[in-house]
């Protein structure tokens, strides 16, 4: 380990920081659900489209948090950020990616995480972006 520097995370601080942000996500899941049931005369939704409002919640969350700072709340307590390859500010399209491939493959991304020499997940080496420890606060 370098003194100092950023360096790939662990797949278990990984691992605990989305299990953290999920909890989180589970909550905002929760207000999304009761303001829709408000305006739906207090029924419940039977209707799986009601799947895809929670699926663009949780974009929109993790999106938010990845353009903002490069830390979702999970990823804060964990010290590990996401960041570009190039060290700019993540994009709408590297967000998309990196969301898109992570939520259909997880498992198979932090297994190829696992052997990847660079400790990179097929989520960060599709949207060109990595997870970066510190040991110092960032």
């Amino acid at each position: 380990m370098q003194n100092n520097s950023s360096l790939p995370s662990f797949v278990l601080r990984r691992l605990a920081a989305f299990l953290y942000d999920s909890f989180l996500l589970i909550a905002l899941f929760f207000v999304v659900t009761s303001i829709a049931i408000a305006f739906n005369d207090g029924q419940a939704f039977e209707n799986s489209a009601f799947l895809l409002v929670l699926y663009v919640v949780s974009f929109l969350f993790f999106s938010w948090f990845w353009r903002n700072g490069g830390q979702t709340l999970g990823m804060q307590a964990w010290k590990i950020k996401v960041i570009s390859e190039t060290d700019a500010p993540l994009t709408y399209k590297q967000c998309l990616k990196r969301f898109l491939v992570g939520s259909f493959l997880i498992g198979i991304t932090l297994v190829f995480a696992l052997f990847n020499k660079s400790g990179n997940g097929l989520h960060d080496t599709f949207s060109n972006t990595k997870i970066v420890f510190k040991n110092k606060d960032l």
